[in-house]
């Protein structure tokens, strides 16, 4: 099948998405979402940026109403998040996408054309899940929001999500016991590659801010952390690691 572009997938997609992270905790919110990973090599980096920012450029000059984020990742690719209310909604992709491509074409701008030989990519369907997800305030819908990201993909070992599942309700009744003003999502793979499979997205205002407060909280609950750790882990298959740059120059959100 042709390979389609980030223009051409993102337009298939104009089911709704919250930029405000705060959003997605909401009842109301959707609760899947198409996550897209495009790579770039590190040769074509500064290229793909000049050609994704004039895309969005004329994307909001035509009025294209979408609404999705847009983050940087530390191995020469981005996620673009985009809310989809079920499977069903993916039915509108092909037809949504050769509506609002033919309108850049006609402006003049080809997205084929564009970003041909710039990237790939790759696509997964997440569903955030309420009940693992754990924030101890409710944040203000005008507040700054966080720009660094760091994402677990935790690999469970096969059958074990309902052991798993229990794990992680001991982290989230310790966190309230001693009042940690910690926050973290969980957002299970349900249509993607090395299922089970659950991201654990933790956020703060830089690297620095993170690592600072892992550190305090880890020095004061050490032994506590330990055996919580130890009651997880043992049905963890493998952990994998990705930093992320949340980027508002390049997100939209289009609202209610």
């Amino acid at each position: 099948m042709k390979k389609f572009t980030l223009f051409f997938v993102m337009s298939l997609c104009v089911a709704l998405f919250a930029i405000n992270r705060s959003q997605a905790q909401d009842a109301e919110a959707p609760r899947f979402y198409l996550v897209m990973e495009e790579f770039v090599a590190p040769a074509d980096l500064s290229e793909f940026w000049k050609v994704q920012s004039e895309g969005i450029a004329l994307w909001d000059s035509l009025e294209i109403q979408i609404t999705y984020s847009a983050y940087r990742i530390d191995r020469n690719s981005f996620y673009w998040a985009v809310p989809i209310q079920n499977f069903a909604a993916l039915d509108d992709f092909y037809a949504t996408w050769v509506v609002n491509s033919n309108s850049m074409k006609e402006a003049g701008w080809d997205p084929e054309l564009k970003f041909r030989d710039l990237s790939n990519i790759s696509q997964f369907v997440v569903m955030w899940d309420k009940e693992l997800s754990y924030k101890p305030v409710k944040e203000e819908a005008a507040a700054e929001p966080d720009i660094f990201y760091e994402w677990s993909f935790i690999y469970l070992k096969s059958g074990h999500e309902k052991e798993a599942a229990e794990a992680v309700q001991k982290y989230i009744d310790f966190t309230k016991e001693e009042g940690i003003d910690y926050r973290w999502d969980i957002y299970r793979v349900v249509f993607g590659n090395h299922t089970p499979c659950w991201i654990l997205e933790t956020r703060a205002e830089s690297e620095e801010a993170m690592r600072h407060f892992e550190s305090e909280n880890n020095k004061k609950y050490k032994e506590e952390y330990r055996e919580l750790w130890k009651n997880f882990v043992q049905h963890v298959r493998t952990i994998e690691t990705t930093k992320g740059w949340y980027l508002p120059k390049w997100s939209r959100n289009v609202g209610e």
